[in-house]
């Protein structure tokens, strides 16, 4: 979910038990994934299956990095360690660990320790590097921080893994840190029509809009363009862009630079020549930093203003490229119905149909080699190794792409 998480932080640390851990990856195995949330019918893991155990087991030091495609990544993440024959600790988000006593006793019997994604968590950071150092566990995070829903394509990933990375590397003289790119790609094995227009029909009444379900893509469109209106409407934007389907796209591109631009001002942030989903992701937690400082005696409304702000352009980001309609598969457009469900909604909404998960594990990266590129210099080894890694993942998910014979992988006309 893209809201923000302004609860007080308090850092959960891992508190591994291995017999909870083997119980937990048998359920996960047998119910959790082919269940109502998940319906992970298949799964096929490819790639370099072999050499994950053999660093681990060979004392060089191991991290897994993966896209963030949907809301059952960490389940298939946990199986694919499962089949690999690897411990792991995860890196997640702190609010999960605030639904309740006993599940934050849960993630953290399990391996898992929190982070505040929104703030510089120095806490984290270093429970993430002494994860590496100890050599017990293998560390997973997902560095594109959210679950953005476009399977098919990567979030520019946050350098923080990379920096976690390097800075365990130089602390660590006996061994190697060798960083696993894990790309995730989940594929529908039927074309559930009948749910997923009555999930659009539902959104079209909840919403106002008469939905027209003849041409499944310009129908996509034109409901997408009215939750948008109304969106704005009700934030008081109105007249600020067009969602004329044909020139949605830089309208929006436009209007959310706007507001980045607005919001940076604001907080008094420069915005330098970084991406736009960058400059989204350093409001977010500069705001995130001033909502959860008690002692800050900043206007309170005029932050909360703000951050609104950022939360649309955040929502919007997600929209201002041609994602489905540049290869409108089955499985793209029951990602983008299902993220305008959740947007609407402001819920995780469960798939239609039974999917195929497929896993492709790349070649793995020596984060010490890097290192040694960048002349030993932390700065100029972070963008490396961050580029690196996440060229790494898109390559696996457009290689399962290139082989997936499922009827989620055809485009929407032929079937």
């Amino acid at each position: 979910m893209l809201e923000f998480s302004d609860a007080p932080y308090q850092f959960f640390e891992a508190r591994p038990s291995p017999f909870l851990i083997r119980i937990a990856r048998g359920v996960n195995r047998r119910f959790v994934l082919p269940g109502k949330n998940h319906r992970i019918s298949e799964l096929h893991v490819s790639g370099e299956t072999e050499l994950p155990r053999e660093i681990f087991e060979g004392g060089d030091r191991l991290m897994f990095v993966s896209n963030h495609p949907s809301h059952s990544d960490p389940q298939l993440v946990t199986e694919v360690h499962r089949r690999l024959g690897v411990a792991t600790s995860f890196m997640a988000a702190y609010d999960v660990f605030l639904r309740g006593k006993f599940n934050a006793w849960c993630m953290q019997r399990l391996g898992n320790f929190s982070i505040d994604r929104e703030g510089s968590d120095r806490k984290a950071m270093s429970a993430a590097i002494d994860t590496i150092k100890a050599d017990d566990y293998a560390l997973t995070i997902f560095p594109e921080g959210n679950v953005y829903l476009t399977n098919d394509r990567v979030t520019p990933f946050l350098d923080g893994t990379a920096f976690i990375a390097l800075k365990a590397q130089q602390a660590i003289k006996d061994a190697r840190v060798k960083i696993v790119p894990l790309s995730l790609k989940f594929t529908h094995l039927s074309t559930p029509r009948e749910p997923v227009t009555e999930r659009l029909k539902q959104l079209g009444r909840d919403s106002g809009h008469a939905y027209d379900s003849t041409d499944p893509i310009p129908a996509v469109m034109g409901l997408g363009a009215h939750l948008i209106t109304d969106y704005l409407n009700q934030h008081g934007y109105a007249d600020r862009i067009s969602v004329d389907p044909d020139s949605i796209f830089d309208s929006l591109t436009g209007f959310t630079a706007e507001l980045v631009s607005d919001s940076e001002s604001a907080l008094g942030i420069e915005s330098g020549e970084n991406a736009l989903i960058d400059r989204i992701k350093k409001v977010r937690s500069k705001i995130h930093q001033i909502r959860t400082d008690e002692s800050s005696d900043v206007d309170r409304e005029e932050i909360d203003r703000i951050a609104d702000k950022a939360i649309l352009a955040l929502r919007i980001h997600g929209y201002i490229t041609p994602y489905l309609t540049e290869n409108p598969t089955v499985d793209r457009y029951i990602e983008t119905v299902e993220r305008v469900a959740e947007d609407f909604y402001s819920r995780i909404m469960p798939p239609t149909g039974p999917r195929r998960a497929i896993v492709q594990i790349g070649e793995p990266i020596d984060v010490q080699a890097v290192l040694e590129n960048a002349g030993g210099k932390l700065r100029g080894a972070v963008g490396e190794l961050t580029n690196a890694t996440e060229s790494a993942v898109q390559a696996g998910i457009d290689q399962s792409n290139a082989a997936n014979d499922a009827p989620g992988g055809k485009l929407l006309e032929e079937v």
